[in-house]
């Protein structure tokens, strides 16, 4: 099942079973906290006979030293967050970014945040809220989660709860899907405990900061953190940071639901452009296009000189290392890269020892983004990703393998600049051709636009 039918069904199925009017003991929209990891978990029961066996990666064991320091460091960092946690103070803005990339000067940077934190820090302080687990001298949300996990346990009256919501869901599932998801029950039981500590650590920072504002770029479902702010009136702004669309589960909600208690959506999302108004629906949230100036090409176009980049991510990997392999094996004279998602920096050790022997296929970690990789790309090469619109707004044709979640850009399938392919012979075909121009149209990402975003954050006052 592609997941354009799949989510049609799933929005049938919590309308009609009256999902969004589940409460949890303590009151919370209970389903609006769970729904993201159930639309996952059910779309790969729906489709497991479809599903390539996982890649297992055998990665380089850490000696008993390495394993010992790491342990101490470990220790260490979250006993120097819960110090950081309980010095906090006021601030104006707390901003809880995922900083992914460096910026030139090596220091660690969130590009869909950006732009908008350096407006906000002109104005105000700022408490700034790491969500990436290896950054540490910042106040690190995960590892504040990590302590906050091994202190606080849900009451018995909400194990009886989440089992018998695990079994209406899987009921559910049954009905609308056919499938026996009895897995479920374990997916609804540790999804909601993560969350109500997530919702304990944001009570204790946003008490301690109390800030005017919150911005976030979403790393995670951070619906513990919308709730904790909405029970202080205090407003969330969160920053696009990827694809978005109709089939994205934390961007889409049913045609005929409406604003209100039932669902956690922050009040105002800032948007790449205008083009992404039209590809999510989130009701209640306020859709601000502000441009973004790590994302647009400004009108640069690539030279078209270099290499094919095969843009993976860790499920995504298992289809595009293959083919990645017979393209650079059947076409020695053309180089090619595959550029690694940040999830899988661990293993970039393996990839690079698995492509050894194949001198015009190169592996691109975090040294450089899709950005300056689009100077001089031939082609892109995706099953989905934020880079098939960074391509071409840079020119460079997209090449889509039908796979996985590909249906996820079916706004681009009309496109002549767009070529979706089964095999490697059909991409080979394709590959380092003239580009078939596309006329017209919105460009996917647009420049900063201090302005617009300054106006806005004032009108929240």
């Amino acid at each position: 099942m592609q997941i354009d039918e799949f989510a049609h069904m799933f929005f049938q199925m919590e309308i009609k079973e009256r999902f969004f009017a589940l409460r949890a003991p303590n009151g919370d929209p209970f389903w609006d906290f769970v729904r993201f990891e159930i639309f996952l978990s059910l779309f790969d029961e729906v489709n497991k006979s479809d599903q390539l066996p996982s890649v297992n990666v055998n990665r380089i064991p850490l000696n008993p030293v390495r394993k010992f320091y790491g342990a101490l460091s470990k220790v260490s960092s979250m006993a120097n967050q819960w110090v950081r946690l309980k010095r906090i103070r006021p601030a104006d803005f707390a901003v809880y970014v995922c900083s992914r990339y460096n910026d030139s000067d090596g220091g660690a940077i969130d590009f869909a945040s950006d732009d908008a934190v350096r407006t906000l820090s002109q104005v105000g302080s700022i408490l700034r809220i790491e969500s990436q687990q290896n950054l540490l001298y910042d106040l690190n949300i995960n590892t504040l989660i990590g302590i906050a996990s091994r202190v606080y346990r849900p009451p018995a009256t909400y194990q009886h709860y989440l089992r018998d919501m695990g079994n209406v869901i899987a009921d559910a599932a049954r009905k609308y899907f056919a499938v026996e998801a009895l897995h479920l029950l374990e997916i609804v039981r540790s999804t909601y405990s993560i969350q109500l500590v997530q919702q304990r650590v944001w009570r204790e920072v946003l008490d301690r900061s109390r800030p005017r504002l919150v911005l976030m770029t979403q790393n995670g479902i951070q619906k513990g953190l919308i709730s904790e702010a909405r029970k202080r009136h205090i407003p969330v702004i969160e920053c696009q940071h990827g694809v978005i669309n109709l089939m994205h589960p934390a961007y889409s909600y049913p045609p005929d639901l409406s604003a209100g208690e039932t669902v956690l959506v922050p009040d105002a999302l800032l948007l790449f452009s205008e083009y992404w108004k039209h590809q999510c629906r989130m009701p209640g949230t306020q859709m601000v296009a502000v441009g973004n100036n790590r994302f647009t090409s400004a009108g640069a176009r690539s030279t078209r000189t270099g290499p094919a980049v095969f843009v993976s991510a860790e499920i995504f990997h298992k289809f595009l290392s293959p083919l990645a392999v017979e393209l650079a094996q059947s076409m020695p004279n053309q180089a090619f890269i595959m550029k690694l998602h940040p999830a899988q920096l661990p293993d970039r050790a393996k990839i690079e020892t698995d492509y050894r022997g194949i001198p015009n296929l190169a592996v691109v970690g975090m040294e450089k983004s899709i950005r300056e990789l689009m100077a001089d790309a031939s082609d892109v090469i995706v099953v989905q990703s934020t880079a098939a619109y960074e391509a071409l707004d840079h020119g460079v044709p997209v090449h889509i393998l039908r796979k996985g979640g590909y249906v996820s850009h079916q706004d681009l399938f009309s496109r002549p600049d767009v070529h979706l392919f089964f095999t490697g012979r059909e991409l080979r075909e394709e590959l380092f051709k003239p580009a078939r121009q596309h006329a017209g149209g919105s460009r996917f990402f647009e420049t900063f636009n201090h302005a617009v975003f300054s106006k806005f954050v004032q009108g929240l006052r």
